[in-house]
């Protein structure tokens, strides 16, 4: 992988080169302002949560939370991937929220400028990728993640390496691999990861076939299933009890319930605490720190739930799936999610006016693509299972990874409206293993 990249650089001429690097530079910049400009405001939402466990983590109780029974436990109520970066960051560099969204910002920010460009140029030439890593770089609803305690700082990056490890590369054993381990790691931070599969099995299917292209897809899924076995043993060991990543996979109780599905202003939305399920989450708060129960607990109810009103699965499909997920809706539900999250309203109010100009172009873009089966049927899949995968939750944070997707073929519809020629016509196939 290392020697890919080294040729690729020395292929890339020193002016592409160095507009790279003001990209990657200018997403530094733009974190670092943010951070100083907010350092002062408190931690809200998920972000207290991970700030202690990285003060857990500093005492040598890995994975330790107070939440959600207010006493000290060993728990996997979150995914071990972010909790462990804080931790990490904490003890190395003191307990200080403000300096990991520094290291986040020169490390994170430029990494995904790097990859969001390397993907594009792959894809679809100089000339979008350039466009795509600027675009980026500015945009808030990428950039603003890294200044704040959130999973999606490690999320977006990963996202675009899982990417980089399939799309437009032949379908072999050691990409499959290397796919599974990025996959894996992705897992670990966000078990939400994998609707990537889809898109890794359409590239490849197409690359390469049915047959080798499914079979290098369940490789991959193999091999992120054995990077996460290790979480799942110390959950059965430390917890005693089956929590393949984290409680949280139980979280259809917060969406499959009467009190979110008879909301008149937003209808299947999320909630930590839904009145009717109240009793029975007050009772495992009263009788002791048992995560798999309470993590058991959890998906009976939502599934009766389910089992009782089968089309409110449809609804919030609808709801949270499409409109929730894609920003159909005003722009001032979207804002609403803000306080909650510690966010800034008004960076929030600029990456959404960016996001609903690249909308139309990324819709421009895949029309210009439609003859490039091997970008816009990967993406399609993509879209699909990602609508599918928030159909619980969902909301402007929630697509953070895909924003750089969306950017791409945005890139790509603004690169051919000014040049008709632009580079969006089919490649030739990924050459099979042992061809030409």
């Amino acid at each position: 992988m290392r020697g890919a990249w080294q040729r690729f650089i020395v292929d890339v001429p020193v002016r592409e080169r160095w507009l790279v690097v003001g990209a990657m530079a200018l997403s530094a910049a733009l974190v670092l302002i943010y951070v100083l400009a907010t350092r002062s405001r408190e931690i809200a939402g998920d972000e207290v949560i991970y700030n202690e466990y990285g003060v857990f983590f500093t005492e040598g109780s890995l994975w330790h939370t107070t939440t959600p029974f207010g006493i000290e436990h060993a728990s996997a109520w979150k995914p071990p991937g972010y909790p462990a970066w804080v931790g990490f960051w904490y003890s190395v560099l003191g307990v200080s929220p403000l300096r990991v969204e520094v290291v986040q910002g020169l490390l994170l920010a430029p990494l995904t400028v790097l990859l969001s460009w390397r993907l594009a140029r792959r894809l679809l030439g100089a000339q979008v990728a350039i466009v795509a890593a600027f675009i980026v770089a500015a945009f808030p609803l990428v950039w603003e993640y890294f200044g704040m305690l959130f999973p999606e700082a490690l999320a977006i990056p990963l996202t675009l390496a899982t990417l980089l490890a399939v799309w437009g590369r032949p379908a072999t054993p050691a990409n499959a691999v290397l796919a599974g381990v990025l996959l894996g790691l992705g897992l670990l931070i966000r078990p939400t990861a994998f609707f990537l599969v889809a898109a890794v099995a359409v590239a490849w299917i197409l690359a390469a076939g049915w047959r080798r292209g499914l079979g290098m897809s369940a490789l991959a899924v193999v091999v992120a299933g054995l990077v996460v076995l290790p979480w799942t043993v110390r959950n059965f060991v430390v917890l005693d009890g089956f929590v393949p990543i984290s409680v949280q996979e139980s979280g259809a109780y917060g969406t499959f319930n009467e009190e979110a599905a008879n909301d008149p202003d937003a209808p299947y939305s999320w909630r930590p605490l839904p009145e009717p399920y109240l009793p029975a989450i007050n009772e495992f708060r009263e009788e002791g720190l048992d995560e798999p129960a309470l993590r058991s607990e959890l998906y009976d109810l939502a599934w009766d739930y389910v089992r009782d009103n089968p089309e409110a699965v449809p609804k919030a499909f609808f709801y949270n799936g499409l409109l929730r997920f894609w920003e159909i809706r005003s722009p001032g539900a979207a804002l609403d999610e803000v306080d909650f999250q510690g966010r800034s309203r008004a960076v929030r109010a600029v990456g959404l006016a960016m996001y609903y100009a690249l909308v139309p172009l990324a819709i421009y873009g895949l029309w210009r693509l439609r003859r490039r089966r091997d970008i816009v049927l990967p993406l399609l899949a993509l879209a699909i299972t990602a609508s599918l995968a928030f159909t619980l939750i969902a909301g402007t944070r929630y697509r953070a990874p895909v924003e750089p997707l969306i950017v791409i073929v945005a890139a790509a519809g603004l690169v051919s409206i000014f040049r008709r020629d632009a580079p969006l016509e089919p490649r030739p196939p990924v050459a099979a293993p042992g061809g030409p």
